[in-house]
């Protein structure tokens, strides 16, 4: 659930640092390498895509080393999991105010903001007019790490890239 988690608040950031800097943004896509390092030094790396379409439509393909998908629409986040046969839903209680988090986000060089989600600080850099990466240090001291690549901002995005499909034979699991 920790992952979970993170990719929640990550969301969400990533929603409103777009608002922030790049108030003209309706769809962002790329592929990422997300690097989590422990404390100890131990590294696990995980690949795949990312697609956002504004104003709450955001789906996570996660492709290596395990495939999952990530589908949150408005108070909602799915998570399919095939390798476990198993579907997450679960409800957002509280709507957040993507304005009031978007005075969080400062500028501290030409490329690299800082702001402050729910008591984690993300160091936001931009290349190019675009996010590029995002690094903060989760709740369990973990340094996480988001590389965008083949970024695509203000393009049609297929609305069938939201929808998705929860076979039968899957375990439902509703928090």
């Amino acid at each position: 659930m920790k992952l979970f988690k993170n990719i929640i608040i990550f969301l969400f950031f990533s929603i409103t640092l777009f608002a922030n800097e790049f108030t003209d943004i309706k769809t962002f896509e790329a592929s990422f390498i997300q690097t989590i390092t422990n404390p100890s030094g131990s590294k696990v790396l995980y690949k795949g895509s990312l697609h956002i379409q504004n104003p709450s439509k955001i789906k996570w393909q996660y492709k290596n080393p395990i495939q999952k998908s990530v589908y949150i629409k408005k108070h909602t986040v799915t998570i399919i999991e095939p390798e476990l046969e198993q579907a997450i839903i679960t409800k957002i209680d509280k709507e957040i105010n993507i304005f009031t988090l978007l005075k969080n986000a400062q500028k501290i060089t030409n490329e690299e903001y800082l702001s402050n989600f729910n008591n984690v600080n993300y160091t936001l850099t931009i290349k190019n007019g675009k996010l590029f990466k995002i690094a903060y240090k989760d709740e369990i001291e973990n340094d996480v790490l988001l590389t965008f690549q083949n970024i695509q901002q203000n393009h049609k995005i297929d609305e069938k890239i939201f929808k998705f499909y929860i076979p039968l034979d899957f375990d439902i699991i509703k928090q």
